[in-house]
């Protein structure tokens, strides 16, 4: 079984670009190489802009590459509550935005070789008891409303017993990693595109500076896709929230059939579809969620999603599993646009709350206009700068002070830790050390690797993410990997490394 490693990446040679190695002057730094940053770059082909795309590690294999990459205007049950916070007219903007993101998709994928792996495909929510069944009702009515190609359906070809199916049709499903290097390629025919680039600092007074590699990238404007923002600015790390799911892929026994894009309306939840390798149909299916470097909370989910797979699918044998992170907007809306007041010309995206594929092109869309002059429809909507106290403040506060809680309680209590010798080989945990919480790495071989378990960002304690052996925060989702290199942000800096040598015979 590849475990980490998702199934899109296996077999496909990727282009590299080189990383940067010079001091630029542009009028855009795109920063981020997924689905929000190339859709930016995309819209500002022949606008004669000096425009650069600087990713800190490769094109594609950060959170768009480790999706399910469902392209739908169907976001699980959005609408309903959509209407209820946003209104009516808002709530018929956003459903127009991702219809129309689905149309560009569609339009590029079909330009690309294979098409990117694009199907037809039509997405279903399904319920398994009447409170759900009722609760469809009322979402297909307001779907219907807000004019997407929603209705309830009596059957679908789907191995799970249901009460009711609310199916969107015209959708499509396709694979993200290749439609994100078809994508790169045609965007690098007019602006260069520099991997293995971190932006480690964006000035804030003057002209807009960033270091990159030691190197300096001057820009006019700056859109900073990177998924939760690197700069604090805005605070969005306040106001959106991380959460991650595991996402396995196996092939799809011969007397099992599904036939569209599915997700339940119940919990756990489970998001399934299909996908072609080698003439293999293989099942993606993912699971409930967890909250990031909870390890107890991972393996839970991990284990349900396994159950689930074996007792409807049939499947016991797994090739790929990983998690996939993603962030939930305090009022329901993600926040793109200028970070704050006074800093229009830097611009942000985040708080797409697992449906980054339509919404990272509309975001692509919105951030493309504003720097070109223009007013995108949907730009009010999901304005970065937005305060929307009654639909927010439940959420910023349940969660703000979880993040309070792992910040204090899990430095000074030092909840989580456990002794050196119950870390088995292969896998990590977090000692309490002469005064210090070391994020503690056993390999396969017996050998130690030590890091500082503070993460960068703001200080919370990481924990081991056992199916991606990642080292990720549970405050505010920065994710590094097992020598401490930053994978995902919001932390730009690595995990300091710290002396093994008598960690184990100290009986830490």
């Amino acid at each position: 079984m590849s475990t980490g490693v998702p199934f899109w990446f296996d077999d496909v040679v990727s282009r590299n670009y080189p990383p940067l190695d010079e001091d630029l002057n542009v009028d855009v730094a795109i920063v981020g190489g997924g689905i929000v940053g190339l859709h930016c770059a995309h819209r500002l082909e022949g606008s004669g802009l000096r425009s650069v795309v600087l990713e800190a590690r490769r094109v594609g294999r950060q959170a768009t590459g480790r999706s399910t990459a469902k392209v739908t205007s169907q976001h699980g049950q959005k609408y309903s509550t959509f209407v209820k916070k946003f209104g009516q007219d808002a709530a018929r903007i956003y459903a127009q935005a991702n219809q129309d993101a689905i149309s560009e998709i569609v339009a590029l994928a079909q330009t690309m070789e294979n098409q990117a792996g694009l199907e037809p495909r039509s997405a279903f929510i399904y319920a398994t008891d009447e409170k759900q069944a009722q609760q469809l009702e009322k979402e297909a009515d307001t779907a219907r409303s807000l004019g997407l190609p929603a209705e309830i359906v009596q059957s679908a070809e789907l191995p799970v017993a249901t009460t009711a199916l609310l199916r969107y049709s015209r959708q499509y499903q396709f694979d993200p990693y290749l439609y994100l290097l078809g994508l790169a390629e045609r965007v690098a025919r007019y602006m260069p595109i520099y991997e293995q680039s971190r932006v480690t600092d964006i000035s804030k007074d003057g002209p807009t500076r960033l270091s990159v590699n030691g190197r300096t990238v001057t820009a006019r404007h700056v859109v900073v896709a990177t998924q939760m923002p690197v700069i604090n600015d805005g605070m969005f790390f306040a106001k959106a929230f991380p959460f991650a799911h595991p996402v396995a892929a196996a092939p799809l026994p011969d007397d099992k059939m599904i036939d569209g894009m599915f997700i339940s309306a119940g919990s756990p939840s489970h998001s399934l579809r299909t996908a072609v390798r080698n003439g293999q149909t293989y099942l993606i299916a993912a699971g409930g969620e967890f909250k990031n470097g909870e390890t107890e909370q991972e393996r839970q989910v991990v284990e349900e999603l396994r159950t689930f797979l074996a007792d409807v699918f049939g499947i016991r044998s797994i090739t790929h599993f990983w998690t996939n992170e993603d962030f939930r907007p305090m009022d329901g809306a993600a926040f793109i646009g200028p970070a704050g007041r006074g800093r229009e010309n830097l611009l942000v995206a985040t708080g797409f709350e697992a449906w980054g594929i339509t919404q990272g092109v509309v975001a692509g869309a919105i951030l493309a206009d504003r720097i070109l002059g223009r007013t995108h429809p949907a730009a009010e909507l999901f304005d970065a700068t937005r305060i929307k106290p009654l639909a927010s403040a439940t959420e910023f506060t349940k969660e703000n002070l979880k993040a309070a809680g792992h910040l204090i309680g899990d430095r000074v209590l030092k909840r989580g830790t456990v002794r050196i010798g119950q870390i088995a080989p292969g896998q990590g945990g977090v000692i309490a050390y002469k005064g210090e919480q070391l994020a503690v790495r056993r390999h396969i071989d017996g050998s130690l690797t030590a890091l500082s378990a503070s993460c960068t960002h703001m200080g919370c304690i990481v924990g081991w993410n056992e199916t991606d052996q990642t080292w990720d925060c549970p405050c505010h989702g920065s994710r590094f990997d097992e020598r401490g290199e930053v994978i995902a942000g919001p932390a730009v800096s690595p995990l300091k490394p710290r002396d093994v040598t008598k960690i184990e015979e100290e009986g830490a």
